[in-house]
């Protein structure tokens, strides 16, 4: 077996040359462990550079790398591509994105993590010991740091490790304007290139024109519509891009409505993914039977994942998504349309950033089936179109800024930092800070230092931190090892003080819904004040947050906790997803981020209780934490824990006496199996029997 790192990433990847941007590298000192800061377009094989230096780093026995991905599904891809292309030559590879309270040991066997920046800095915080053994990162996505809440973290984690293991660090970026200013930050060479292997033509379109950079040309499409059946007849596929779920939904509706059905089993696959199919689902599926489909945050993750698939096996023709959703998406096609370029934000619209845009744009042009790619934004008109053209076309894409020095962000990045002993001293501390990519921009200004100063003073209020010893108590540091706002973690120790035994369910989970966490909360509309307004009034002794004035600037936020509350609490009450979705707007997709961000609030909640002693407020909460993930009520506990058994399967059982896996053995076996599943009831039998 030849073991030329390059030779072996040649052959895996079916590259008969590298392209330029990997040529540059390699002379920049890829192999030789050299840090570099790759910034060049979408779909210029970056990746490529990060399996190389991977696979050297590997072969030459330096010690483990990781591979920082932005998002979970991502994580799961490089996974099993990393495992299917490089397995057989003895790389173990793990991957890591869920569990924030784990130090994750069982990843000391593995050569390659792929994990996310979130599970790496609770890796960080728990100590993980495999981490002094890690010698090369890869970081994708990295101009996210100027993201205000996927950024942070990634500063954080980058900055610690090149403090404890100052490895060679990979940085794969889009092509940003301070290019060389992450470069300097990093101690990593800059290789930059403008370099696509499919050329890429970009527009503004019009009513039967098309505005390019530096001409117009007439085309025979009327609308956005026209031009994507026009693409679609001569088989190829397209990503339209829009500011809202509603616009995704309704736009593939009507567009579907022009195609012919096509044969296939993904619409019923993606109808079935959720254990009761709700009206959305149905929606999708009907979409899908003619090759459109709808995909934002809303969707299950199982769903999402379908669509993509199909659209990789062309069962899928267009794709309507939200432009928030666009950087969780790894699908090239060939025409790419951004229909709407402003969306909402802080009450009002505006224009999407140019970097943003640019990563929807470079989506267009697949390598190994195209030629070129089309990528076009909509106008309304020709003065709209020359706007978006000096923005867009002929504009500078934005710098990257760190948003390290927001209060929230500073919260939780001091605590940490004193709870995992990096700070052991004021001076320290800022010593760390100057270190990031923010004091690398900027230094450490005075008004940096007066808010950390603030910062370290609310802690020590809270009980987080003891500034004399400048170290982290028992309770602070476990705030920090959950990954919780300390402000979070403080309204849920002062709620717990004044639980009584007859405390109804409702306000231990509406506690819940006051954190950072949980946010967005559900919008209170103005028919619904006066029987909020009410419902104060008669519970105002119940509440175990503190209920402000009417008057009070966090009123709003309040009676939204209490909207919010009152939905997982149906949760609960095991209301089905429709229901769901006709009292509170909530899809099965933010029913999912809802009810897990909650089980995970619930659990901290747990484990704050025990430490201060209160046993009996601990298991309430432990006892919420179990049902918020199943959705079921209390009498199901014992069902749930059979594993493949969720809340649709456990009621039914459960309304045929079956309360336990004991009562599930004597049951009639085939009742039992139409409610679970033949093969799924075996596995179950087998399973108890190994254990036993």
């Amino acid at each position: 077996m030849d073991f030329d790192p390059v030779e072996i990433v040649k052959t895996r990847s079916k590259i008969e040359e590298f392209n330029p941007v990997q040529k540059l590298a390699l002379e920049n000192g890829l192999i030789e462990g050299k840090s570099q800061v790759i910034s060049s377009p979408t779909a210029s094989g970056k990746t490529i550079i990060g399996e190389l230096a991977i696979i050297s780093n590997f072969l030459k026995k330096r010690g483990k790398s990781i591979y920082i991905v932005p998002l979970k599904a991502l994580a799961s891809e490089k996974y099993h591509d990393f495992k299917e292309k490089y397995e057989d030559l003895g790389l173990k590879v793990g991957v890591t994105t869920g569990d924030l309270d784990s130090a994750s040991n069982y990843l000391e066997k593995k050569d390659l993590v792929i994990l996310t920046s979130e599970k790496l800095d609770s890796l960080i915080r728990h100590k993980a010991r495999w981490l002094s053994e890690v010698a090369l990162v890869v970081a994708d996505e990295t101009h996210l740091l100027t993201d205000p809440y996927r950024g942070p973290t990634l500063e954080i984690v980058l900055t610690l490790l090149r403090e404890m293991v100052s490895p060679q660090i990979i940085a794969l970026s889009a092509t940003i304007s301070n290019s060389c200013e992450l470069a300097g930050w990093l101690g990593a060479e800059l290789v930059e290139s403008d370099y696509r292997p499919v050329p890429l033509k970009k527009g503004i379109f019009l009513p039967f024109q098309i505005v390019f950079e530096d001409e117009s040309e007439e085309v025979e499409c009327e609308t956005v519509n026209d031009l994507i059946k026009k693409v679609v007849a001569k088989g190829k596929q397209a990503l339209i891009f829009f500011a809202s779920r509603r616009n995704t939904e309704s736009f593939a509706e009507k567009l579907s409505l022009e195609f012919p059905r096509i044969e296939g089993d993904l619409p019923e696959k993606v109808l079935k993914a959720l254990g009761s199919p709700t009206r959305q689902c149905k929606r999708e599926a009907e979409c899908l039977k003619r090759g459109v489909a709808f995909h934002h945050a809303g969707l299950s993750n199982s769903q999402r994942l379908l669509i993509e698939k199909g659209f990789r096996n062309n069962e899928v023709r267009v794709i309507c998504a939200t432009t928030t959703l666009a950087a969780g998406l790894n699908l090239p096609a060939f025409l790419v349309v951004i229909r709407d370029i402003r969306r909402f934000a802080g009450g009002y619209s505006q224009y999407i950033p140019n970097l943003e845009a640019q990563q929807m744009l470079g989506r267009a042009g697949r390598p190994k089936y195209d030629k070129k790619g089309l990528a076009l934004i909509a106008a309304k008109d020709k003065d709209m179109a020359y706007e978006l053209r000096s923005k867009y076309l002929l504009g500078e894409i934005e710098p990257i800024f760190s948003k390290l020095s927001m209060e929230p962000v500073l919260r939780v990045q001091v605590l940490s930092l004193i709870a995992g002993e990096f700070a052991r001293s004021r001076e320290k501390l800022l010593e760390l800070f100057s270190k990031t990519f923010f004091g690398f921009t900027f230094g450490a200004p005075i008004e940096i230092q007066e808010r950390i100063e603030d910062v370290l003073e609310l802690l020590e209020e809270y009980g987080f931190i003891d500034i004399g010893e400048f170290r982290a108590t028992l309770i602070g540091k476990r705030v920090a090892e959950l990954y919780i706002d300390p402000l979070s973690a403080k309204r849920l120790l002062d709620a717990m003080e004044k639980i009584g035994p007859s405390t109804e369910e409702f306000f231990y989970v509406q506690a819940i819904a006051s954190c950072s966490e949980l946010q967005p909360l559900l919008r209170v509309s103005g028919k619904e004040f006066e029987a909020m307004d009410e419902f104060i009034f008669r519970n105002k002794e119940q509440f175990i947050t503190n209920v402000p004035t009417q008057w009070d600037s966090e009123y709003e936020l309040f009676l939204q906790s209490i909207k919010t509350g009152g939905f997982l609490s149906e949760w609960l009450a095991e209301s089905k997803e429709d229901d769901l979705l006709d009292k509170y707007s909530v899809t099965p997709g933010e029913i999912y981020t809802k009810t897990t961000n909650a089980g995970w609030l619930l659990y901290a909640a747990s484990e704050f209780a025990r430490l201060k002693g209160l046993g009996r407020v601990s298991e309430e909460f432990k006892k919420l934490e179990v049902r918020m993930k199943a959705g079921i009520k209390d009498e199901l506990l014992g069902l749930v824990s059979i594993k493949g058994i969720g809340r649709v399967k456990a009621r039914r059982l459960h309304n045929i006496g079956v309360r336990n896996f004991s009562d599930l053995e004597k049951s009639d076996r085939g009742l039992v199996e139409r409610i679970v599943g033949k093969k799924t009831l075996e596995k179950i039998l087998a399973e108890k029997e190994e254990s036993v």
